[in-house]
């Protein structure tokens, strides 16, 4: 079991050298060892060479548990498990008043004789584990500035279909069929704020954690669409499976993802434009190219711009020579799009994206990811999703002219 693996993995942390190094046993997306993980170092950002700059660390800080930042470890190991009951710790700095996007990773203690090592449980996806992993080397880059003792840090790829178990297991089959899945900034959506509430299966026998929430909508063709909140980051290429689990247990057809990216174009001011397209392209210079579903509804709509996305693993990767080598390749950057394109063409569903354009990666002293509270910055979102409602009905009445 977990902790079983945990105590004889981590405690040979120290003296790893190599990277990467296979040994032991890993845990899956259930808890079950499986053989042969692959120990890695994560990339630490450097502020002075990050697009960020000097504001890197007030993106950082906010995400480290609170068991991180107030107690000394020899070791961390970042894993793909998702646990939030003893004797893993819920860290104190989850926003909990969100309805959807706030669960964080959770952290688990072991001692041994000669150490104490923190194991960090992430919702199982390569992205998100790399993510989480460069966080903490960035954030412990820091700190070590001020003569702090620091841990070693490692993380372990999950398979790359270890979360399917876990949206097997989850709420999500309650939510029945459906024709058209809008995924995730559904609950700031105008359409979806009015008084009815978000449904979640559990007075269906669904048991564990909601991990989703929903509400559903009977267009006039009588195809129902579904907007679909999730509890936890489903970061990078968890977006994938979730589209693969769409499909599979809720027959979805079409997907639509609403959030928010960055631009690698220095014309665009950020929470004033609405990004979308029909192409992106991953660190290998491999794309992935579908048809864009909303082209023909964002067609003459003032604020949409469509442009080439980059799908990247973890926004700490993101520096200025990065920024350099891409600005002429691409015009949009975030972890998901890439992945769900590729699933969803893999699975026969039509997908599509509409994202506010949240901070620009070639010029530095915009708003930003560290600013998104400012009410100024609210206020501009939810303009942008005031055209992302009118753009969704404009397509869902095209549809149901066209009979799709």
């Amino acid at each position: 079991m977990i902790n079983i693996y945990a105590q004889h993995l981590l405690s040979s942390l120290s003296s790893v050298q190599c990277d990467p190094l296979t040994l032991g046993s890993v845990p899956d997306a259930r808890g079950t060892a499986t053989q042969s993980p692959t120990l890695c170092h994560p990339i630490t950002a450097d502020p002075s060479t990050h697009t960020m700059g000097f504001v890197l660390h007030h993106y950082v800080f906010p995400k480290i548990h609170t068991v991180i930042q107030t107690h000394d470890f020899s070791s961390i190991l970042v894993v793909g498990a998702y646990t939030r009951s003893p004797p893993a710790f819920i860290t104190e700095n989850e926003k909990g008043n969100k309805p959807f996007n706030w669960q964080r990773p959770t952290a688990t203690i072991f001692h041994t004789p000669e150490s104490k090592i923190l194991q960090l449980n992430v919702l199982p996806g390569r992205a998100y584990v790399e993510h989480y992993a460069a966080l903490l080397a960035t954030y412990f880059a820091r700190k070590a500035l001020t003569g702090a003792r620091i841990p070693t840090v490692h993380y372990v790829p999950p398979a790359p279909d270890a979360c399917a178990p876990l949206l097997a297991a989850s709420n999500l089959p309650y939510l029945g069929r459906i024709d058209v899945a809008i995924l995730g900034y559904v609950d700031k959506l105008p359409g979806c704020m009015g008084p009815e509430g978000w449904e979640t299966g559990m007075d269906q026998g669904a048991e564990g954690d909601a991990l989703f929430a929903w509400k559903k909508r009977i267009l006039r063709d009588g195809r129902c669409v579904a907007f679909v909140g999730c509890t936890a980051c489903y970061w990078g290429d968890i977006g994938g499976q979730l589209i693969r689990a769409l499909q599979v247990h809720n027959g979805a057809r079409e997907a639509i993802y609403i959030g928010k990216l960055g631009t690698l174009d220095p014309r665009h001011l950020p929470n004033s434009v609405l990004a979308t397209g029909s192409c992106s392209m991953f660190p290998d210079g491999s794309v992935v190219e579908w048809e864009n579903i909303l082209e023909s509804a964002v067609q003459g709509v003032r604020g949409v711009v469509s442009g080439v996305h980059f799908t990247g693993a973890t926004s700490l990767s993101e520096t200025k020579e990065w920024a350099r080598e891409w600005r002429d390749k691409v015009d949009w950057v975030d972890p998901e799009i890439g992945h769900m394109a590729k699933v969803s063409l893999e699975e026969g569903i039509r997908f599509g994206f509409l994202h506010v354009v949240s901070d620009n990666l070639s010029r530095e002293g915009l708003e930003g990811l560290v600013d998104e509270r400012k009410a100024t910055i609210v206020a501009d979102r939810m303009k942008l999703l005031e055209v992302v409602d009118s753009v969704l009905e404009r397509y869902f009445n095209e549809s149901d002219k066209n009979g799709n």
